[in-house]
């Protein structure tokens, strides 16, 4: 358990660096935000910072302290950022449920809850209704390496499989799509045929310069990636 604490301190360490590739990211969720944001799972505030632009409240949670002490000091002189807990392998906090988000944001961190579908009725639940969960996980079970072992992954997902698991949970699609292309063959190769349990900072680097391809991924629609982005609906 401490070497995955870790591995997975590491890995945020080098994604914070990830500029372009963070906004990136955030760029594909943004038209599913609402006013009131709840983001699962904050890290270091990677993507918090873009969150809580254009005066949105954000509701920044993570199990992990140090993450939430250091939540708290980059946004502690922003007033539209709050910071809390949410545990996705325990009951929804009651004060969620009882004033429900208008959009939730969790990436990468699905796959790390063994039960994932009563991780999503959580999430639900904390959803007023007709809102919008914007998700990003990793894709393609024949991915699953030595790094995904490392830092607490149970599985990679297809997009039939996710489907099912918003589908029992009471949510329905409304888009659904693979990310990030080019950088699924460089991942086989480190964690399937090399069986590396870490992220080489050469291929965390390779994430920034990618950004201008990926806009042009989005324009084909690939039939693969390294990611899945799904935005469902309550």
């Amino acid at each position: 358990m401490a070497e995955e604490s870790l591995a997975l301190t590491a890995t945020l360490n080098k994604l914070a660096e990830l500029d372009r590739y963070n906004h990136w990211i955030y760029e594909q969720i943004a038209p599913a935000l609402g006013r009131r944001v709840l983001e699962v799972g904050s890290g270091t505030g990677n993507i918090t910072q873009f969150l809580c632009a254009d005066g949105r409240d954000v509701m920044a949670t993570d199990i992990v302290p140090s993450y939430r002490n250091e939540l708290e000091r980059l946004f502690k002189n922003n007033p539209n950022v709050q910071i809390g807990k949410f545990d996705l392998n325990a009951e929804a906090p009651e004060a969620f449920v009882a004033e429900p988000f208008d959009s939730i944001v969790c990436l990468n961190v699905l796959e790390h809850i063994e039960n994932d579908v009563f991780a999503l009725s959580q999430m639900r639940d904390s959803l007023a209704p007709g809102g919008k969960l914007a998700l990003l996980v990793p894709a393609h079970q024949f991915l699953f390496g030595a790094f995904d072992r490392a830092v607490g992954h149970f599985r990679r997902y297809e997009k039939r499989e996710l489907a099912n698991k918003f589908e029992k949970t009471g949510f329905s699609v409304r888009e659904m799509k693979f990310f990030s292309l080019a950088a699924a063959l460089p991942w086989f190769i480190n964690g399937r045929l090399l069986k590396r349990n870490y992220l080489p900072t050469g291929q965390a680097n390779l994430a920034n310069r990618l950004v201008p391809l990926l806009k042009l991924e989005r324009l084909i629609g690939p039939p693969c990636g390294l990611s899945l982005i799904a935005i469902a609906q309550k």
